[in-house]
């Protein structure tokens, strides 16, 4: 639709329009606030089995309140757990289809001890609302769903809105991505909204422009038949959380660059022109050290930024060590096998399937001899870099400076979306400009949003969809 369309164009066709999100937002606070606190109260986990039904709770009841909200169409598909949420608004013959993508599953609330207040038992203090979920993504996909709402009009909203809402995101999105291999309509739109992101600093908002990747794998080394007993057997049988800890070891230096070899050959770097425009960003290394790492260092390749290891550069992370004995007391075992949970984010020209090949290699070239090595996937995602020329990005750029008076800035992110890539295969431009902030605490403790934050994409999201329906 917007192959000949140009941003000036498009400004051509806009005619003001009475802008009465705001006195939605204000006039019913309260309500939205309580109605995300109910939606928060799920604890939707979807790497936990056990929190299958959890998971299927959250998509009934995000259902039934687009149902509530004027929905013809919502339907959950494709999963007896995990389903997606499928909802249609009204038809509006005429006006663009925007497609609306977001994930209620959250990550796993651990370590409990370090929450101050029950993780789903969400708690306003000062002006934000903790919970796991707050910010990723249910607070966010909320805010569009209640901007929806603001604009229905009493059942006939400015353009066609649809909603596909899943429920595996922080687990791969195996049940979407089967869906819409299947179903490539749902994706047959003009334009999607993503918002699953941060601004870059408070004040100011930020589009995505790119998307790191995802390879992430568990190393699995094996040393002996059996657990042994150490004192009958210490000092000759080889350790596998020892192993273990060497082959990790090997695969990354003290300076932060990957021993991985070919990993970087594939790597393009950002652009002299994208370099320029993040260090004109407004950024302290001292303020981001201490109040949104929390570390006594930044590590990494000192020669680039910080916002260029995190935006341009790959990564390699442990996340988790299992094997042997954790619980508490002592048991004095030497562990036949050792597992490590890892991951390497991905930049532009790098491919997953590739890196895992590379890890699996180096992985066994980098562990003793006598270990034997199994590298398994878990799940992954090719990195993203996004053409941001179409209309869509200029019409949730003006939405943004309405609202908040000033435009996004075009920035990159160090996380990723795995199913990005298939929500654009229709050819439509993806809108990825969230409404988070960077110390919201995604995936950590004391997860949160900000009361305000939450009540700006209302109303930006709900001026986004007028702007968009202005469009001819």
């Amino acid at each position: 639709m917007w192959d000949n369309v140009s941003a000036v164009q498009v400004r051509r066709y806009i005619w003001p329009t009475m802008n009465d999100v705001t006195t939605f937002a204000r006039k019913n606070e309260r309500r939205l606030l309580n109605e995300l606190r109910a939606f928060l109260t799920i604890p939707s986990i979807s790497t936990t089995p056990a929190h299958d039904r959890d998971c299927r709770r959250a998509a009934e009841w995000l259902a039934e309140h687009l149902r509530h909200l004027g929905c013809p169409t919502v339907e959950l598909l494709s999963s007896d757990t995990h389903p997606v949420v499928w909802a249609k608004g009204p038809r509006v013959p005429g006006r663009p289809n925007v497609l609306v993508y977001g994930h209620y599953d959250v990550q796993p609330p651990d370590p409990l001890d370090e929450w101050e207040s029950p993780p789903f038992q969400p708690t306003i203090r000062g002006n934000n609302i903790y919970a796991r979920g707050a910010t990723d993504d249910k607070g966010q996909v909320f805010s569009i769903v209640k901007a929806f709402e603001a604009v229905a009009n009493g059942g006939r909203p400015p353009i066609n809105v649809a909603f596909l809402i899943e429920g595996q995101e922080e687990s791969g999105s195996g049940v979407l991505f089967d869906l819409l291999a299947k179903r490539r309509d749902l994706v047959d739109v003009d334009a999607v909204l993503v918002a699953d992101m941060p601004y870059y600093a408070p004040g100011w908002p930020a589009i995505e422009v790119g998307l790191r990747g995802l390879c992430y794998a568990e190393i699995t080394v094996r040393t002996l038949k059996s657990d042994l007993h150490s004192g009958l057997y210490g000092g000759v049988a080889p350790n596998a959380h020892e192993a273990l800890v060497h082959t990790l070891a090997n695969l990354k230096a003290p300076s932060g660059r990957i021993k991985i070899p070919g990993l970087y050959e594939a790597v393009a770097r950002p652009s002299t022109k994208e370099r320029d425009a993040w260090a004109k960003l407004p950024f302290s290394e001292h303020k981001f050290r201490t109040g949104e790492v929390g570390s006594k260092a930044l590590t990494g390749l000192q020669r680039y930024s910080p916002l260029e290891r995190i935006w341009g550069l790959p990564t390699l992370d442990i996340h988790g060590i299992m094997g042997g004995f954790t619980g508490e007391g002592a048991k004095t075992v030497i562990p036949a096998a050792a597992t490590a949970k890892v991951s390497l984010r991905l930049v532009p020209n790098q491919k997953a399937k590739t890196v895992l090949r590379q890890l699996a290699k180096a992985a066994k070239a980098a562990a003793p001899p006598f270990a034997d090595v199994k590298v398994e996937f878990i799940h992954g995602a090719d990195p993203v870099v996004l053409d941001v020329t179409a209309p869509p990005f200029a019409l949730i750029a003006q939405a943004f400076r309405e609202v908040e008076g000033r435009e996004p800035v075009p920035i990159r992110s160090g996380g990723s979306i795995p199913v990005v890539p298939a929500l654009g295969a229709g050819g439509a431009p993806v809108v990825m400009a969230g409404i988070g902030l960077p110390d919201d605490r995604l995936h950590a403790p004391n997860e949160k949003i900000g009361v305000d934050q939450y009540l700006k994409g209302v109303r930006v999201f709900g001026r986004f969809f007028q702007l968009m329906g202005d469009l001819k």
